[in-house]
């Protein structure tokens, strides 16, 4: 019984630190603001990779305003296609 309750309580001396760094302050959530009007034609350029590889790919540099309409409409594609996968009629 005494080997159980010395098992039990060094686990829990050995689990403090875990739970210590648990505790800690959170951390901070970045927040999307409006883009300033001279950021949303400052250049970005981002490594698009190739499907498949992890060497392949290309750069593809676009502003601002640019990067963030073309996510948008992959937002819109992928949502239509998510909302239509259901959608199939049975045959």
């Amino acid at each position: 019984m005494s080997k159980l309750l010395y098992v039990v309580g060094a686990s829990l001396v050995l689990s403090a630190p875990a739970f210590a760094q648990t505790a800690a302050e959170p951390q901070a959530v970045p927040v999307m603001l409006p883009p300033a009007k001279s950021d949303v034609n400052k250049i970005i350029c981002e490594r698009q990779e190739e499907m498949g590889s992890r060497l392949k790919g290309k750069k593809v540099c676009m502003t601002l305003e640019q990067w963030q309409q073309y996510r948008a409409e992959n937002r819109e594609k992928t949502e239509r296609l998510q909302g239509s996968a259901g959608t199939r009629p049975s045959g």
